[in-house]
């Protein structure tokens, strides 16, 4: 009767295992990546054909840009989407505020700072009718885009994502 224990014991353990595995698949929050206009102009150029693309220019001192900031999380939890945050704070503030933001605010979406003191020219590459006003989302798939010079709630950006699915 107790020769039943030793595999008792193995598959609680093998359990465990696999519990304490599934708990461990949460993203860590993201690193920031300094990139150039040219990473930029290949993104808008060169949209993904198999995702949906939210492309979101947005700073960490800007209050609704961090407001809305939990629902491209949200949505970027979803495999048919690629969300993508440009971050238009100074380069130099990186490790010392960006990095730090979202680490405090577990911001696991892809993190780019735009390293580009011509904002002029490249603005009109984004939308030629945007003025470079804070918080702006491009969203994308193949030769389909749209840009919204406004902020989201969670609901509206799902709305909006699933035009493109």
């Amino acid at each position: 009767m107790l020769n039943y224990l030793p595999h008792v014991k193995k598959i609680t353990l093998l359990l465990l295992i696999a519990i304490a595995a599934v708990s461990c698949t949460t993203r860590e929050p993201s690193i920031t990546e300094v990139v150039q206009r040219d990473y930029l102009t290949q993104l808008i150029d060169q949209p993904a054909t198999d995702k949906v693309q939210v492309i979101n220019f947005w700073a960490t001192w800007c209050l609704p840009c961090v407001e809305e900031l939990p629902a491209f999380v949200a949505i970027d939890d979803n495999e048919k989407v690629e969300v993508i945050l440009i971050s238009l704070d100074d380069v130099e503030n990186v490790e010392e505020l960006v990095n730090p933001f979202l680490q405090e605010n577990n911001i696991t979406a892809t993190v780019k700072l735009l390293d580009d003191p011509y904002a002029a020219e490249w603005i009109p590459m984004v939308d030629q009718h945007w003025d470079g006003a804070i918080p702006a989302t491009l969203i994308q798939k193949g030769s389909k885009k749209m840009f919204y010079n406004t902020s989201f709630t969670a609901t509206e950006l799902e709305e909006e994502v699933n035009k493109f699915l």
